[in-house]
């Protein structure tokens, strides 16, 4: 009596170490899936920021582009204005000069003038004197000739006067068109470079409101592609800082999940001397006759139940085999140790254990969207065990003996899951193995 004392009380001893190791597991396990939220967290904001950066690159690319742009645009102005300028000085010059003979002419015509006032004075003198001595006088001076020398002599002076009268009309009358023709000219001239230096200044103005509108949009987009330089200066930072804070992540996660195979390799160990002191227990107590069983016996016992009872019933399609997948949140090569069961209208209808056995872990998700979720593990003996996950509801407590058969779970989409379905796992001493090959 006093072996099989010592035996329970040894036997109770391996219990809560186990209990401890499996709650420090839990911590661990805990740990592991909040690092891989964070991990996820810091891979979703390097994505975005890498996309942005993306587009502030193209961003950063389309006002480079504008920028030539308006520099070609502001070199073609300044090179047409440079040109209208230079042409601007000649017209100004051609109006300088022009002034200069216009003044010229005007003193060559104010000298026409008064000379042509002289003539015109002189002209006007003489026919007054023609009048006043009519053409009886030119006979009367030819009659009043003494021979016809003196004659001859009055003839030629009467012709004389007569075409000095002429030619002072003549000069007269030439000095008036040579005054209006000169003044004319002048003034045509004078009109046409004015004309012209309108034009050219109205284009020089037109072209230094151009050179001015492009001066300012040059420095815009400057200031624009500043900003975005600076943005993509920060962005990259940030990704800087990304990568730093993701390479910690992940190797804080290396270290955690290397913690988690020293607790399971315990926990079997735990588990292993538990099963040999419940068997020396059950010698001293009972003899070793071993029970019946209909498939699973108790934990401790050698698991000969055969194949496992399908965990779903009235749903069979499986939306993600056992084996190495690439992860639906984490994104990267990981190995997806159990199998996921879906269908139309499985939430919320129950998954059933798979053997008869004892439920040894239990996890709550408490709406934190981490790992498994809502999760019911059960030892089936033998190192068997099967895991149920991702559950709306935990139908069972941790030591609770079930049958095969009976609700563990509500099926749900608690966790890191995409959606309604039965995350179901086959564990041989811990150790993760293909479920169908224990499914009936």
């Amino acid at each position: 009596m006093a072996v099989i004392l010592v035996m329970a009380m040894t036997a109770s001893a391996f219990a809560s170490g186990i209990s401890q190791k499996q709650g420090k597991l839990n911590d661990v396990h805990k740990n592991i899936t909040d690092s891989k939220k964070n991990l996820n967290q810091v891979k979703d904001q390097q994505d975005n920021v890498q996309n942005q950066l993306k587009q502030v690159d193209q961003s950063l690319q389309e006002k480079q582009k504008e920028l030539s742009a308006v520099e070609n645009q502001l070199n073609q102005t300044q090179g047409e204005l440079s040109a209208t300028r230079q042409n601007l000085a000649v017209t100004e010059n051609n109006l300088a000069n022009t002034r200069e003979n216009l003044d010229k002419l005007q003193t060559e015509l104010n000298q026409s003038i008064k000379k042509a006032e002289e003539q015109e004075k002189l002209n006007a003198d003489r026919m007054r004197a023609m009048y006043m001595n009519s053409d009886s006088s030119y006979l009367e001076l030819l009659f009043e000739s003494k021979g016809l020398n003196d004659l001859m002599d009055r003839v030629d002076m009467i012709t004389k006067m007569f075409s000095y009268d002429q030619g002072v009309f003549d000069e007269l009358t030439q000095y008036r068109d040579e005054v209006k023709k000169k003044k004319e000219a002048c003034e045509q001239q004078k009109a046409n470079i004015e004309q012209c230096k309108r034009g050219i200044e109205n284009q020089k103005a037109a072209l230094e409101q151009k050179e001015s509108e492009i001066q300012n949009t040059k420095a815009q987009i400057a200031k624009q592609k500043q900003d975005i330089e600076a943005t993509q200066n920060e962005k990259q930072r940030l990704i800087t800082q990304l990568d730093a804070e993701k390479a910690k992540i992940s190797e804080d996660l290396d270290a955690m999940e290397a913690e988690s195979k020293n607790l399971e390799k315990e926990i079997r160990r735990l588990v292993l001397a538990r099963q040999q002191q419940q068997q020396q227990q059950r010698q001293a107590s009972r003899g070793s006759v071993k029970r019946p069983g209909s498939g699973v016996n108790n934990v401790g016992s050698k698991y000969t139940g055969g194949r496992l009872a399908w965990p779903a019933p009235g749903f069979y399609t499986i939306t993600s085999p056992y084996g190495w997948r690439n992860h639906p949140i984490e994104g990267v090569e990981k190995l997806h140790k159990g199998m996921d069961i879906s269908g139309g209208g499985i939430a919320g209808h129950p998954a059933k254990a798979a053997a008869d056995g004892t439920v040894i872990l239990i996890q709550h998700d408490n709406g934190r969207k981490k790992g498994y979720g809502n999760m019911v593990t059960v030892d089936h003996g033998g190192g068997i065990t099967t895991t149920y996950a991702h559950g709306s509801a935990i139908k069972v407590s941790v030591g609770q003996k079930v049958k095969a058969g009976d609700t563990v779970i509500l099926v749900g989409s608690t966790g890191a899951s995409t959606g309604p379905h039965l995350h179901f796992e086959v564990r041989v001493n811990g150790t993760p193995v293909n479920p169908m090959g224990y499914l009936q």
